[in-house]
């Protein structure tokens, strides 16, 4: 994500020493890869910005090639323009202080913690923010609340939940399609098969099939049973759930995310997993985050107390531009459709 830091300190050689052993602990930290922005990366096209929000519209393919007579015109067409989406950016920032007293204990291995840790929980909060948008965007919600701000707008273009049992077709009047199931996965395959069925089929504001194939898992960090009949599913050679000797179909085609930082309450009616094209996910950018002010921290010298401050800033915009990259299976919310 690339930090930026800005070494203010102005109290001589008391702080410019541990400022300078800081920084390049908060930069190694930045520059690891770690399961946050692996959660990031799967759920969201991870983009920069420069504008305080962006606004985004889908453009659809051209209608089908026509038959046309010897020497003929060739019939005139246009790209469709699908629903238009504004995603704002939100500011996200936080304090941590490396006291006086810690400096004269030669406390650094306390301190060196204190700067990981604030590049650690920017990570963690930027993963939580994807997360909470694509896991409380479902039936009737349209906005939800994080870090205390109210009003997040969770809509997708057509101004539904991205899950949705009656998402619209711009350009088809009439037409309703469901990317929200009540049906739980189960101890088989049937349910994630049709359920990639039903993604292949899904179609562009003008009603052309879309063909897109489904290649992703995503299930909640508190469901262990599940964990372990995907990883089942997606990796045994022979047939789950049976005794039979027929392949698996499934071996190969499934990418599994463990999310740790969703954790719905599990019941047997409410068993969410969500299925998800990561072809989709780019073609269409379904999922998008931005990146408008990538984590910047500031350190400088309080002369009250004559502590090290150090303060993370950083602005983040989540939305959704599509809704077509991704369905869920096992709602409990009285939305849900059947597969």
């Amino acid at each position: 994500m690339a930090v930026t830091i800005k070494d203010s300190t102005k109290n001589g050689d008391m702080w410019n020493e541990w400022a300078t052993i800081l920084n390049a602990a908060i930069y190694d930290a930045d520059a690891q890869q770690n399961k946050y922005d692996d959660i990031v990366d799967a759920l969201a096209v991870v983009e920069k910005s420069k504008r305080w929000g962006e606004k985004a519209t889908t453009i659809g393919g051209l209608g089908d090639f026509e038959i046309k007579a010897e020497g003929a015109d060739a019939a005139d067409d246009t790209f469709e323009e699908g629903y238009s989406k504004f995603i704002q950016h939100y500011t996200f920032s936080k304090d941590f202080i490396v006291s006086k007293e810690m400096r004269d204990d030669n406390q650094l291995g306390d301190a060196k913690t204190k700067a990981v840790n604030m590049v650690q929980a920017y990570k963690r909060t930027r993963a939580q923010f994807a997360t909470n948008a694509i896991t409380s965007s479902i039936g009737a919600a349209t906005a939800m609340t994080f870090g205390g701000q109210t009003g997040i707008d969770i809509t997708t273009g057509d101004g539904l939940a991205l899950f949705n049992s009656a998402h619209t077709l711009k350009s088809v009047a009439g037409t309703t399609i469901s990317n929200h199931f009540k049906d739980v996965l189960g101890s088989n395959t049937t349910v994630l098969n049709k359920a990639a069925n039903i993604m292949r089929n899904f179609k562009d504001d003008r009603g052309n099939v879309l063909g897109f194939t489904a290649d992703t898992i995503i299930i909640p960090g508190n469901d262990p049973e599940y964990e372990d009949f995907v990883k089942r599913v997606i990796g045994s050679d022979g047939e789950v759930g049976s005794n039979k000797n027929d392949v698996n179909t499934q071996r190969g085609k499934w990418k599994l995310v463990v999310d740790p930082l969703w954790t719905p309450t599990i019941s047997a009616t409410n068993h969410p997993i969500i299925v998800m094209s990561s072809e989709a996910q780019r073609a269409l950018k379904g999922t998008r985050l931005f990146d408008r002010t990538p984590l910047d921290i500031e350190n400088d010298t309080d002369v009250h107390s004559r502590n090290l401050t150090y303060n993370g800033f950083a602005r983040i915009g989540v939305g959704f531009t599509n809704w077509r990259h991704a369905l869920l299976l096992g709602s409990g919310d009285a939305d849900a459709s059947t597969l």
